[in-house]
């Protein structure tokens, strides 16, 4: 009679924690966390900016969910045939949508035939705010960093939309590379976001909480990292593809967070190490592996 009082407290237990959702996992629901009005309107303006050997470049800016206007740039290549199959491409921390290995970057996939759409992360470039001066999720302003990535996925999901009204583009196919940061949060968009087709994730990692060096769990913390977390998300991009580019000496993103993402991935996925630190991974090489992928899947 005891073991079965036992039995049925037990049970009572874990019935109340799966009702409750708390427990050993975070107490809030992410599956509905990145839902929006995709039919609130984009307002987009596009200005020619340049013409170059590869492609003809345009400033664009479109609004995005929260009322928030997200400044981009869009390349048509010159090579290929319309409509284009396209790439959003998401640069990392601290950095912009024209930082040197994005341009790199943008001819690569320009001279393979694809149309490159580079958005400023929220807070980077063009929306840079003089009052915020440090992205980090500890100190000063966590949730205003933990906002900005929400926001970014928001903005992702809006590039798409963008994309998706112009006709000389393929909106069959969309696919998306993003590199340290915009890997960790591509991680997420994609998961989110149905119509990329394939990815391609570089210099990313999973565990924020190792990354960011929290020492304690508690809900606070929990509920900062949940709607953020590489880990909760990128196993739902399956069944479509996905592309690991990591360096096996990274300071940045160590190799044990990358394989920890890695590993929460679905198939089909291909991992790729190069045996350099965070900042040395070889473009061309790096570059050429992303396009192969893409004309892979895409």
């Amino acid at each position: 009679m005891a073991k079965n009082k036992f039995i049925t407290h037990v049970g009572l237990f874990f019935l109340i924690l799966f009702l409750s959702g708390c427990g050993t996992r975070q107490c809030i629901s992410v599956n509905y966390y990145y839902d929006y009005d995709a039919n609130f309107p984009l307002h987009a303006q596009t200005t020619l900016l340049e013409a170059t050997d590869v492609d003809s470049v345009f400033h664009v800016t479109y609004k995005s969910a929260h009322q928030q206007q997200v400044s981009a740039l869009l390349s048509l290549p010159i090579f290929g045939k319309k409509p284009y199959p396209a790439i959003i491409f998401l640069h990392g921390l601290g950095d912009n949508k024209s930082a040197d290995y994005m341009e790199y970057g943008d001819r690569a996939f320009a001279r393979a035939g694809y149309a490159v759409f580079r958005i400023d992360y929220a807070l980077h470039g063009e929306r840079r705010d003089p009052d915020f001066t440090k992205f980090d999720l500890r100190r000063p302003y966590p949730f205003t960093t933990r906002n900005a990535i929400v926001q970014t996925v928001f903005d992702l999901r809006r590039a798409v939309d963008y994309l998706q009204t112009r006709r000389d583009i393929d909106k069959n196919k969309i696919g998306f590379m993003g590199i340290s940061l915009g890997g960790i949060t591509g991680a997420v968009f994609c998961a989110v976001e149905p119509r990329i087709k394939a990815s391609v994730l570089a210099l990313a990692g999973g565990g924020l909480r190792i990354l960011f060096s929290y020492k304690m769990f508690s809900p606070k913390v929990d509920n900062l990292l949940a709607p953020i977390e590489p880990l909760n998300f990128v196993g739902k991009i399956a069944p479509r593809p996905v592309l690991f580019i990591n360096a096996r000496k990274d300071e940045i993103v160590p190799p044990m967070l990358a394989k920890k993402l890695q590993k929460a991935a679905g198939e089909p996925k291909k991992v790729i190490w190069y045996p350099t630190k965070h900042r040395k991974i070889p473009l061309k090489d790096s570059f050429q592996q992303a396009v192969d992928w893409f004309q892979k899947y895409l």
